[in-house]
């Protein structure tokens, strides 16, 4: 059974929480649909929803803990990396490596050694969600 999970964005490379969060889910969505075949009338340009905390000016990229991302063939791993400025040489490399050689990847794999990762429950307990 797939729970959601809560991926607070840390501010970074001059971008806000917001921004970040949204560059992020943006360029995951850009490895299922790539950049170049988009059009000018499609909706869709983000793979998971960028939450703000009610309280504070964070935000979270919430997804399910099991998703699978179907990656295009002519993905281009390059802008989506380079949000993670914090990785190592080694680990941006592993991370390429990873994506490139997969027609489908498990989102979780892909998340960075240093990103906090909440389940429902602890992202209820720090705020993340109102109680209706």
């Amino acid at each position: 059974m797939s729970h959601l999970i809560y991926i607070p964005v840390v501010p970074r490379i001059g971008l806000t929480s917001e921004e970040r969060g949204f560059a992020i889910s943006r360029e995951l969505f850009n490895l299922t649909y790539p950049r170049h075949l988009h059009t000018e009338n499609q909706t869709s340009k983000l793979l998971f929803s960028v939450i703000k905390h009610p309280d504070r000016d964070e935000w979270a990229i919430i997804a399910p803990n099991t998703y699978q991302i179907f990656v295009h063939p002519q993905r281009d791993v390059t802008a989506l990396v380079s949000l993670f400025p914090q990785l190592t040489q080694e680990e941006r490399d592993r991370l390429t490596y990873y994506i490139s050689s997969n027609d489908e990847i498990t989102f979780k794999n892909i998340l960075p050694s240093d990103a906090t990762v909440l389940t429902e429950e602890e992202a209820q307990q720090q705020g993340w969600i109102e109680n209706a």
